[in-house]
């Protein structure tokens, strides 16, 4: 079941990583495609996804090979809970597919471990990409590990039917605060039938943690550690902690239930929550579920200001070739086209994300549905204030939203202490940190 947490998070332990050290550039074997009909080149491509994303990656695959008649792609689709299972037997195997889908925390699991190709190094064409959008996949060490295959950034979601039943405007998200933001929670709660809440709990949610502690000045990660203090951690759960007491959201019971739900299922999707959080890639799932659609804000600052939210653009997922390609020439074509080519754009549209290629992204806007423009607008709308792009996941930093969740909800329950909660993500972050 696709359930708010999931959307959210995606944050699964990937097993089975230890044999990537058997993957490095002195390892036997290699990726199992090579020579196609007539001695060209045959690809394997390999993604997690969704019949939607099924049916446009096998499109544009198909487009490539009337492009390259000299190159086959072999297409090895999958699904999230399989994927990085699959994927860390390949490699262990030797079988690392040509081109894989990647994501951004797993990148440096198998970068760091020499089973990605540098793609600036074998000359992907990056120059019509948005500034900060390429930084987003290169790894010290190995360099551009990965090109993402699409943007988002980190957003609040407004139903602006709750807020009008409540008769409560809808903040301004160039000025709001913290505090901005649990005051008008508040009114909302205050000002509905029972039930009914301004907003959902955010305290064991990663994308905002990271917010949260990238505007204190510090950030999720540093030197592959952990980026931030015990004060920060502290300070994050006060506020998680009076969401839950002022009434702007709901208890701990019903926040754990509600985080479990099915999307469709959710307090937001059924009008009983004026205010949540997502992925800007999740602004069409969420606009659909919501009869009047979504509004899509910044979230607040500590200063009360847009310039100081130290918002980044995120790569939705990445593509990255393998170091030990069948063909790395080809791969690397083929990747170039993926992220290049305004044809390869419209027929991909922004299902994995918005375009970080200017050309591509405008060449696909027109033929956009309203919801797909309100994501594209809001990462247009915060390009001038963003911050510094964060330092990719290290390895073992796939388990934060679980050692976060877990942390956040013992808290909210009353079996921990706000500093005791910050002092326990501290510890787990660094024991799964190594």
């Amino acid at each position: 079941m696709f359930t708010r947490r999931r959307a959210l998070a995606l944050g699964l332990a990937v097993p089975g990583l230890a044999g990537l050290a058997a993957c490095g550039p002195n390892a036997s074997g290699g990726s199992g495609g090579g020579g196609g009909e007539g001695g060209g080149a045959t690809l394997r491509l390999a993604w997690w996804g969704n019949p939607t994303r099924d049916e446009n990656t096998t499109k544009v695959a198909e487009a490539y090979e009337e492009v390259d008649d000299e190159v086959t792609i072999s297409l090895e689709p999958g699904e999230w809970s399989g994927y990085w299972d699959k994927l860390a037997t390949q490699t262990a195997g030797g079988d690392f597919p040509d081109i894989v889908q990647m994501d951004e925390k797993y990148l440096a699991e198998y970068g760091e471990r020499g089973a990605l190709l540098d793609l600036a190094d074998a000359g992907l064409n990056t120059d019509d990409f948005v500034e900060g959008s390429v930084e987003v996949g290169e790894l010290p060490d190995v360099g551009l590990a990965a090109i993402n295959a699409g943007l988002n950034a980190f957003a609040f979601l407004i139903n602006p039917m709750v807020f009008e039943d409540a008769g409560v405007d809808i903040p301004d998200d160039t000025t709001w605060t913290w505090d901005d933001l649990i005051d008008t929670a508040v009114k909302i709660s205050e000002n509905t039938d029972t039930g009914t809440y301004g907003m959902t709990q955010m305290g064991t949610v990663q994308g905002l943690f990271q917010v949260f502690v990238r505007q204190a000045g510090q950030d999720q990660y540093k030197d592959k550690g952990a980026g931030f203090d015990l004060k920060t951690a502290t300070e994050w759960f006060d506020w998680a902690k009076k969401v839950q007491d002022s009434g702007a959201g709901p208890d701990a019971s019903v926040s754990v239930e509600d985080a479990a739900q099915a999307m469709d299922q959710s307090l937001f999707a059924t009008g009983k929550v004026g205010m949540t959080v997502a992925w800007s890639n999740q602004v069409v799932a969420h606009d659909a579920l919501v009869p009047e659609g979504v509004v899509v804000l910044r979230p607040p600052s500590m200063e009360g200001s847009a310039s100081a939210a130290q918002l980044w653009y995120k790569a939705s997922m990445y593509w990255a070739v393998s170091a030990k390609a069948s063909d790395p020439e080809a791969a690397v074509a083929f990747v170039d086209f993926l992220v290049n080519s305004p044809d390869a754009g419209k027929i991909l549209s922004v299902e994995r994300g918005v375009p970080g290629n200017m050309t591509v992204r405008e060449a696909i806007v027109p033929d956009l549905d309203e919801a797909n423009k309100k994501a594209v607008d809001f990462l247009e709308s915060i390009e001038d204030e963003l911050g510094d792009a964060p330092e990719i996941t290290p390895q073992g930093g796939g388990q934060f939203e679980d050692i976060l969740t877990r942390a956040g909800e013992d808290m909210l329950f009353g079996k921990l202490t706000t500093e005791e909660a910050g002092q326990r993500v501290l510890d787990e972050l660094e024991s799964a940190l190594g």
